[in-house]
Protein backbone atom coordinates (compact mmCIF):
# COMPACT_ATOMS: atom_id res chain seq x y z
CA UNK A 1 0.00 0.00 0.00
CA UNK A 2 1.73 3.29 -1.60
CA UNK A 3 1.60 6.24 1.09
CA UNK A 4 0.64 9.52 0.75
CA UNK A 5 1.62 12.92 3.05
CA UNK A 6 -1.17 15.29 2.15
CA UNK A 7 -0.69 19.43 3.06
CA UNK A 8 -4.02 21.28 3.61
CA UNK A 9 -6.35 18.03 4.66
CA UNK A 10 -8.59 20.02 6.40
CA UNK A 11 -9.05 22.50 3.54
CA UNK A 12 -11.95 22.67 1.10
CA UNK A 13 -9.53 20.41 -1.81
CA UNK A 14 -7.59 18.82 0.78
CA UNK A 15 -10.40 16.89 2.98
CA UNK A 16 -12.07 15.56 -0.39
CA UNK A 17 -8.42 14.53 -1.49
CA UNK A 18 -7.79 12.80 1.88
CA UNK A 19 -11.45 10.77 1.03
CA UNK A 20 -10.46 10.05 -2.82
CA UNK A 21 -6.86 8.86 -1.67
CA UNK A 22 -8.52 6.69 1.19
CA UNK A 23 -11.10 4.99 -1.33
CA UNK A 24 -8.34 3.90 -3.80
CA UNK A 25 -6.28 2.02 -0.90
CA UNK A 26 -3.43 5.12 -0.05
CA UNK A 27 -2.19 5.38 3.57
CA UNK A 28 -2.33 9.00 4.01
CA UNK A 29 -0.72 10.88 6.30
CA UNK A 30 -2.76 14.59 6.97
CA UNK A 31 -0.60 17.41 7.53
CA UNK A 32 -2.23 20.45 9.45
CA UNK A 33 -1.49 24.06 10.70
CA UNK A 34 -2.95 23.48 13.98
CA UNK A 35 -4.03 19.72 15.94
CA UNK A 36 -7.51 18.66 14.85
CA UNK A 37 -8.21 15.64 16.50
CA UNK A 38 -11.01 14.26 14.13
CA UNK A 39 -7.73 13.43 11.77
CA UNK A 40 -5.70 9.99 12.96
CA UNK A 41 -2.13 10.24 12.83
CA UNK A 42 -2.00 13.69 11.45
CA UNK A 43 1.19 16.22 11.61
CA UNK A 44 0.98 19.78 12.85
CA UNK A 45 2.75 21.93 11.25
CA UNK A 46 2.69 25.36 9.76
CA UNK A 47 4.43 25.00 6.76
CA UNK A 48 3.99 28.76 5.92
CA UNK A 49 7.00 29.13 9.27
CA UNK A 50 8.22 26.09 9.57
CA UNK A 51 9.90 22.83 7.98
CA UNK A 52 8.58 19.03 8.04
CA UNK A 53 10.75 16.69 9.93
CA UNK A 54 12.94 13.71 8.66
CA UNK A 55 10.43 11.29 10.88
CA UNK A 56 7.36 12.77 8.94
CA UNK A 57 8.58 11.38 5.70
CA UNK A 58 8.86 8.27 7.43
CA UNK A 59 7.68 5.66 4.85
CA UNK A 60 6.02 7.96 2.48
CA UNK A 61 6.02 7.56 -1.11
CA UNK A 62 4.26 10.38 -2.60
CA UNK A 63 3.30 14.18 -1.74
CA UNK A 64 0.34 15.65 -2.56
CA UNK A 65 0.30 19.54 -1.84
CA UNK A 66 -2.79 21.23 -1.32
CA UNK A 67 -2.54 23.63 1.50
CA UNK A 68 -2.76 27.23 0.11
CA UNK A 69 -4.72 30.39 0.66
CA UNK A 70 -7.16 31.05 -2.48
CA UNK A 71 -9.56 34.43 -3.54
CA UNK A 72 -8.95 38.02 -2.94
CA UNK A 73 -6.33 38.94 -0.31
CA UNK A 74 -2.82 41.09 0.22
CA UNK A 75 -0.19 39.64 -1.51
CA UNK A 76 1.99 39.51 1.02
CA UNK A 77 -1.08 36.88 2.74
CA UNK A 78 -1.18 34.54 -0.32
CA UNK A 79 3.06 34.82 -0.55
CA UNK A 80 2.72 33.48 2.83
CA UNK A 81 -0.10 30.67 2.54
CA UNK A 82 0.99 29.58 -1.06
CA UNK A 83 4.78 30.14 -1.84
CA UNK A 84 6.52 29.87 2.08
CA UNK A 85 4.34 26.68 2.34
CA UNK A 86 5.75 25.47 -0.62
CA UNK A 87 9.20 26.34 -0.06
CA UNK A 88 9.59 24.82 3.10
CA UNK A 89 7.81 21.44 2.05
CA UNK A 90 9.46 20.77 -0.45
CA UNK A 91 12.93 21.48 1.09
CA UNK A 92 11.71 19.04 3.47
CA UNK A 93 11.41 16.34 1.32
CA UNK A 94 13.44 13.76 1.26
CA UNK A 95 15.39 12.29 -2.43
CA UNK A 96 13.40 9.43 -1.81
CA UNK A 97 10.07 10.76 -2.14
CA UNK A 98 8.41 9.02 -5.47
CA UNK A 99 6.48 12.09 -6.38
CA UNK A 100 5.46 15.52 -5.47
CA UNK A 101 1.84 16.83 -6.99
CA UNK A 102 1.09 20.17 -6.18
CA UNK A 103 -2.33 21.83 -6.81
CA UNK A 104 -1.66 25.09 -9.02
CA UNK A 105 -3.86 27.19 -11.04
CA UNK A 106 -5.15 28.80 -14.51
CA UNK A 107 -4.66 32.10 -12.80
CA UNK A 108 -0.84 31.78 -13.38
CA UNK A 109 -2.02 32.57 -17.11
CA UNK A 110 -4.15 35.33 -17.14
CA UNK A 111 -6.97 35.60 -19.63
CA UNK A 112 -6.97 33.90 -23.28
CA UNK A 113 -6.21 35.71 -26.28
CA UNK A 114 -8.81 36.68 -27.91
CA UNK A 115 -11.43 34.23 -28.87
CA UNK A 116 -8.40 31.62 -28.13
CA UNK A 117 -7.48 28.62 -26.25
CA UNK A 118 -4.76 28.81 -23.41
CA UNK A 119 -2.65 25.49 -23.07
CA UNK A 120 0.53 24.71 -20.83
CA UNK A 121 2.97 26.70 -23.17
CA UNK A 122 0.85 29.65 -23.42
CA UNK A 123 3.07 32.54 -21.66
CA UNK A 124 2.39 33.08 -17.91
CA UNK A 125 0.73 36.64 -17.27
CA UNK A 126 -0.54 36.52 -14.04
CA UNK A 127 -3.34 39.51 -13.42
CA UNK A 128 -3.91 38.90 -9.79
CA UNK A 129 -1.96 38.70 -6.29
CA UNK A 130 -3.66 35.39 -6.06
CA UNK A 131 -2.13 34.71 -9.57
CA UNK A 132 1.43 36.35 -8.80
CA UNK A 133 1.44 34.12 -5.43
CA UNK A 134 0.46 30.59 -7.64
CA UNK A 135 2.95 31.28 -10.39
CA UNK A 136 6.38 32.16 -7.46
CA UNK A 137 4.75 28.88 -6.17
CA UNK A 138 5.30 27.03 -9.16
CA UNK A 139 9.05 28.35 -9.37
CA UNK A 140 9.75 27.07 -5.84
CA UNK A 141 8.09 23.51 -6.98
CA UNK A 142 10.10 23.36 -10.39
CA UNK A 143 13.59 24.64 -8.73
CA UNK A 144 13.30 20.53 -6.92
CA UNK A 145 13.13 18.85 -10.39
CA UNK A 146 16.55 16.98 -10.18
CA UNK A 147 15.34 16.06 -6.69
CA UNK A 148 12.36 14.29 -7.40
CA UNK A 149 9.54 14.65 -10.00
CA UNK A 150 7.14 17.36 -9.92
CA UNK A 151 3.65 17.54 -11.13
CA UNK A 152 2.11 21.00 -11.37
CA UNK A 153 -1.96 20.76 -11.80
CA UNK A 154 -2.97 23.99 -13.03
CA UNK A 155 -6.95 23.98 -11.82
CA UNK A 156 -10.24 25.64 -12.86
CA UNK A 157 -12.69 26.98 -10.97
CA UNK A 158 -13.78 24.24 -8.64
CA UNK A 159 -17.04 23.70 -8.12
CA UNK A 160 -19.11 20.70 -6.19
CA UNK A 161 -19.67 19.60 -2.80
CA UNK A 162 -17.86 22.11 -0.16
CA UNK A 163 -17.46 24.85 -2.78
CA UNK A 164 -20.26 26.42 -2.17
CA UNK A 165 -18.57 30.02 -1.38
CA UNK A 166 -19.59 32.43 -4.09
CA UNK A 167 -21.61 30.33 -6.17
CA UNK A 168 -24.50 30.33 -3.65
CA UNK A 169 -24.25 33.91 -4.09
CA UNK A 170 -25.46 33.52 -7.47
CA UNK A 171 -27.63 31.25 -7.15
CA UNK A 172 -29.62 33.72 -4.20
CA UNK A 173 -29.10 36.73 -7.19
CA UNK A 174 -30.64 34.36 -9.64
CA UNK A 175 -33.51 33.12 -7.15
CA UNK A 176 -34.24 36.55 -6.42
CA UNK A 177 -34.42 37.63 -9.80
CA UNK A 178 -31.13 40.69 -8.76
CA UNK A 179 -28.61 38.86 -11.03
CA UNK A 180 -26.94 40.33 -13.87
CA UNK A 181 -24.69 39.59 -16.59
CA UNK A 182 -21.49 40.90 -16.57
CA UNK A 183 -20.59 42.56 -19.67
CA UNK A 184 -21.36 41.43 -22.49
CA UNK A 185 -21.31 37.58 -20.68
CA UNK A 186 -20.06 36.08 -23.95
CA UNK A 187 -16.94 35.24 -22.15
CA UNK A 188 -15.77 31.65 -21.30
CA UNK A 189 -15.92 30.61 -17.93
CA UNK A 190 -13.07 27.28 -16.80
CA UNK A 191 -15.34 25.32 -14.05
CA UNK A 192 -14.42 21.71 -13.27
CA UNK A 193 -16.32 19.30 -10.89
CA UNK A 194 -14.17 18.85 -7.58
CA UNK A 195 -14.59 14.79 -8.46
CA UNK A 196 -12.98 15.23 -11.68
CA UNK A 197 -10.07 17.30 -9.94
CA UNK A 198 -9.49 14.67 -7.73
CA UNK A 199 -9.74 11.94 -10.03
CA UNK A 200 -6.60 14.52 -11.72
CA UNK A 201 -4.31 14.25 -8.55
CA UNK A 202 -4.93 10.30 -8.71
CA UNK A 203 -3.88 10.11 -12.33
CA UNK A 204 -1.27 12.01 -11.81
CA UNK A 205 -0.03 9.92 -9.07
CA UNK A 206 -0.31 6.59 -10.80
CA UNK A 207 0.97 8.13 -14.39
CA UNK A 208 4.64 7.95 -15.52
CA UNK A 209 5.49 11.64 -16.07
CA UNK A 210 8.08 13.63 -16.83
CA UNK A 211 10.67 14.84 -14.42
CA UNK A 212 8.72 18.19 -14.49
CA UNK A 213 5.42 18.70 -16.24
CA UNK A 214 2.18 21.06 -15.60
CA UNK A 215 -1.08 20.07 -16.77
CA UNK A 216 -4.43 22.15 -17.13
CA UNK A 217 -7.30 20.46 -15.11
CA UNK A 218 -10.74 22.02 -16.48
CA UNK A 219 -14.06 20.98 -17.20
CA UNK A 220 -15.38 19.30 -20.15
CA UNK A 221 -17.38 22.13 -21.59
CA UNK A 222 -16.48 26.08 -21.08
CA UNK A 223 -19.61 27.30 -21.24
CA UNK A 224 -19.85 31.18 -22.19
CA UNK A 225 -20.92 33.38 -18.61
CA UNK A 226 -24.39 33.78 -20.78
CA UNK A 227 -24.94 29.89 -20.75
CA UNK A 228 -23.82 29.07 -17.68
CA UNK A 229 -26.16 31.91 -16.08
CA UNK A 230 -29.08 30.84 -18.47
CA UNK A 231 -28.78 27.28 -17.33
CA UNK A 232 -28.86 27.83 -13.88
CA UNK A 233 -31.78 29.82 -13.93
CA UNK A 234 -33.45 27.32 -16.16
CA UNK A 235 -32.31 24.83 -13.40
CA UNK A 236 -33.70 27.18 -10.87
CA UNK A 237 -36.96 27.77 -12.91
CA UNK A 238 -36.61 31.35 -12.89
CA UNK A 239 -36.23 34.03 -15.93
CA UNK A 240 -32.75 34.67 -16.83
CA UNK A 241 -30.92 37.90 -15.87
CA UNK A 242 -31.84 40.60 -17.76
CA UNK A 243 -29.58 43.19 -17.45
CA UNK A 244 -26.14 43.68 -18.26
CA UNK A 245 -23.56 45.51 -15.81
CA UNK A 246 -20.41 46.82 -16.68
CA UNK A 247 -17.71 44.71 -14.46
CA UNK A 248 -15.11 47.81 -14.59
CA UNK A 249 -17.75 49.81 -12.59
CA UNK A 250 -18.52 47.10 -10.38
CA UNK A 251 -14.84 46.37 -9.61
CA UNK A 252 -14.60 50.47 -9.30
CA UNK A 253 -17.61 50.14 -6.80
CA UNK A 254 -15.70 46.99 -4.94
CA UNK A 255 -12.57 49.12 -4.37
CA UNK A 256 -14.37 52.56 -3.34
CA UNK A 257 -16.67 50.34 -0.65
CA UNK A 258 -13.31 48.24 0.52
CA UNK A 259 -11.85 51.53 1.14
CA UNK A 260 -14.68 52.37 3.95
CA UNK A 261 -14.51 48.92 5.48
CA UNK A 262 -17.34 47.46 3.32
CA UNK A 263 -18.30 45.15 0.40
CA UNK A 264 -20.45 44.14 -2.34
CA UNK A 265 -21.64 40.44 -2.32
CA UNK A 266 -19.16 39.87 -5.33
CA UNK A 267 -15.37 40.86 -4.25
CA UNK A 268 -13.34 41.89 -7.06
CA UNK A 269 -12.00 38.15 -7.79
CA UNK A 270 -15.48 37.09 -7.75
CA UNK A 271 -15.89 39.45 -10.44
CA UNK A 272 -12.68 38.52 -12.39
CA UNK A 273 -13.58 35.25 -12.36
CA UNK A 274 -17.30 36.14 -13.68
CA UNK A 275 -16.04 37.75 -16.39
CA UNK A 276 -12.55 36.95 -17.41
CA UNK A 277 -12.21 35.35 -21.00
CA UNK A 278 -10.54 31.67 -20.00
CA UNK A 279 -10.46 28.85 -22.53
CA UNK A 280 -8.21 25.78 -21.81
CA UNK A 281 -6.92 22.93 -23.75
CA UNK A 282 -6.65 19.41 -22.21
CA UNK A 283 -5.33 17.52 -24.29
CA UNK A 284 -2.23 17.24 -22.83
CA UNK A 285 -3.74 16.02 -19.24
CA UNK A 286 -5.77 13.44 -21.43
CA UNK A 287 -2.52 11.89 -23.07
CA UNK A 288 0.03 11.98 -20.83
CA UNK A 289 -2.19 11.72 -16.72
CA UNK A 290 -4.62 9.64 -18.95
CA UNK A 291 -6.83 11.95 -17.40
CA UNK A 292 -10.32 13.05 -18.32
CA UNK A 293 -13.44 15.06 -16.55
CA UNK A 294 -16.42 13.43 -16.71
CA UNK A 295 -19.09 15.78 -14.96
CA UNK A 296 -21.54 17.50 -17.62
CA UNK A 297 -22.32 21.30 -16.25
CA UNK A 298 -26.08 20.18 -16.36
CA UNK A 299 -25.42 17.91 -14.27
CA UNK A 300 -23.05 19.43 -11.74
CA UNK A 301 -25.06 22.99 -11.53
CA UNK A 302 -27.96 20.76 -10.87
CA UNK A 303 -26.10 19.19 -8.13
CA UNK A 304 -24.93 22.66 -6.24
CA UNK A 305 -28.81 23.99 -6.85
CA UNK A 306 -30.19 20.94 -4.72
CA UNK A 307 -27.36 21.29 -1.93
CA UNK A 308 -28.59 25.20 -2.33
CA UNK A 309 -32.09 24.50 -2.17
CA UNK A 310 -31.49 22.00 0.54
CA UNK A 311 -29.34 24.40 2.91
CA UNK A 312 -31.47 27.54 2.12
CA UNK A 313 -34.49 25.25 3.91
CA UNK A 314 -32.73 24.21 6.65
CA UNK A 315 -31.49 28.16 7.33
CA UNK A 316 -35.32 29.11 7.45
CA UNK A 317 -35.93 26.04 9.67
CA UNK A 318 -33.77 28.33 12.34
CA UNK A 319 -34.83 30.95 11.78
CA UNK A 320 -38.28 29.90 12.47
Amino acid sequence: MASVLLTGANGRLGSALLVALAKKGFKVRPVLREQNPSYRNAVVCDLSRSQLSEEDFKGIDFVVHAAGLVGDHPYDKLFSSNVLTTRNLLASCPSTIKKAVIASSISVYGDAPKGGQISESSPLRPKTPYGLSKLAAEKEALSYCGKFPIVLLRIGMIYGPGFEEGYFTVLDFLSRRKMFFLGKADNRIPLVHISDVCSAFLCALKAKTPQCAAYNIVGKEQMTQKQILQLASLLLDVPPPARHVNPHLLSASAKLLSFFGKKLDFDLENIRQLSADRAFLIQKAKKELKWAPKVALSKGIAEMINIYKAKRHALKQVVL
